[in-house]
């Protein structure tokens, strides 16, 4: 087993979380994005974020001791035993599933929301697409906390019950409703902010629908990814935007007369600020104000988890997916 060095600890890994766009763009090597390396890469590492124990600490570290919980963030949580930076830890109560979920996909609507495209102001129309998921269901809290009027766009019956109990404003199943149609009708001044990781006709309809000083945040545009459309062609951009894989992968920032879409959701955050957001968060879930939804279905250990994107990617999924170890 390889041992910590510097700066390094290494940690038994306790739950790794599934993230549909780090783990589908990472084994494809997608030309379009910084993973096109791993076409000719004899191997790489995968799990983008992850809750353990420290086992051991390089010679440097002071801020962590054997024993600690931790969560870590783009070491390859995929593993039993992981090497990784000091830097890229933080202390936590427990090494849980509940931790993973708030990690990276609560972090990025919390640095979404309240940097980037923010700070929310009370009585504001937020939309949330993809809500009943790992990042949606974080978004919808966060908004709530603000007091906004919240908006949440889900896919099926079990998500909206469990949106309803969090107390979403307004919930549009849109197997069920044509979300443009409602937008129209029932906020005929527009959407104020919107945090969107859908992608295609939905993103349109959004975009459609924001009010005249509007900010879309792209966290995603899961409809678009290569396992539901070819990784190939040319992708095509609609309503004056450019491509959403272009948005995002570019970190494009693009302005629509007085709208503003954000194609990099991160942008409002430094690094040395990302602790403080991270800390805000576990301490609104510890407080009680904050619910991190982890999926029922159950998987573990190393076998099991192409099982487990493979369910992720199915769209099935309340809340994160996660694989113990």
């Amino acid at each position: 087993m390889e041992r910590p060095e510097g700066d390094q600890v290494l940690l038994k890994i306790a739950y790794a979380g599934v993230n549909g766009g780090c783990e589908t763009f990472r084994c494809r090597g997608s030309s379009y994005t910084p993973f096109v390396a791993n076409q000719k890469a004899e191997k790489f590492v995968l799990g983008a974020e992850a809750s353990g124990t420290v086992v051991a600490v390089g010679e440097n570290v002071k801020c962590l001791k054997v024993g600690d919980a931790v969560t870590c963030s783009g070491s390859g949580g995929f593993a039993e035993f992981i090497v990784a930076s000091a830097q890229s830890c933080f202390p936590v109560k427990e090494a849980s599933a509940e931790a993973v979920v708030l990690t990276l996909s609560g972090l990025t609507a919390a640095v979404a929301l309240k940097a980037t495209g923010g700070p929310l102001k009370a009585g504001e129309h937020a939309l949330v697409t993809a809500a009943g998921g790992a990042t949606g269901h974080m978004g919808v809290q966060l908004a709530l906390l603000a007091g906004c009027h919240v908006v949440a766009v889900c896919g099926s019956a079990a998500k909206a019950e469990r949106l309803r109990d969090l107390g979403a404003s307004r919930i549009i199943n849109y197997r069920e409703e044509d979300v443009g149609e409602v937008l129209r009708r029932e906020y005929p001044e527009g959407i104020d902010v919107a945090y969107e990781g859908v992608g295609g006709p939905l993103r349109d309809a959004v975009l459609d629908n924001l009010s005249e000083h509007g900010r879309m945040l792209v966290v995603g545009y899961i409809s678009e990814y290569p396992h539901v459309k070819p990784d190939d062609g040319e992708a095509q951009g609609s309503g004056g935007l450019p491509p959403s894989r272009e948005l995002f992968w570019q970190r494009q920032t693009v302005k629509i007369g007085g709208r503003t879409i954000y194609g990099d959701v991160w942008s409002g955050a430094s690094r040395q600020d990302i602790p403080a957001f991270r800390r805000e968060l576990f301490d609104l879930y510890e407080d009680g104000q904050l619910k991190a939804w982890v999926d029922s279905r159950r998987f573990h250990g190393l076998e099991q988890v192409s099982d487990a994107i493979e369910y992720m990617l199915t769209g099935q999924a309340i809340g994160k997916v996660v694989v113990s170890f």
